[in-house]
């Protein structure tokens, strides 16, 4: 089993917990069984409280000069094998520059 992964946190909790309750409520309704139902709540409800990540914050604001680093990176040490796209291997550049990020917040 791989290592979870570092995420570092929410980069903006929501503090309305109503409109987290609404949205596990949206999310859980139509589900028939109870235990269903409220295991669907509680992660939706999570997932809404919680919002963005910093580790999805840093890799949305990657540059494009960040990206090629990543990129280049990836290449020479095979963190790009298995990813047949183009598209696929800037997402995991971007992802592979917000875990690079992280690395560096938590050694500061």
């Amino acid at each position: 089993m791989s290592a979870a992964i570092n995420t570092g946190g929410p980069a903006f909790p929501v503090n309305d917990l109503q409109s987290a309750h609404a949205t596990a409520m949206a999310a859980s309704i139509d589900i028939e069984d109870p235990a269903e139902r409220e295991r669907a709540y509680i992660l939706a409800r999570a997932e809404a409280v919680i919002g963005m990540t910093m580790r999805d914050y840093f890799a949305s604001h990657a540059s494009e000069h960040d990206v090629q680093c990543a990129l280049e990176d990836l290449g020479r040490t095979g963190g790009l094998i298995g990813a047949p796209t183009g598209i696929d291997r800037h997402a995991i550049a971007r992802y592979a520059h917000a875990d690079a990020m992280l690395r560096a917040r938590a050694a500061s």
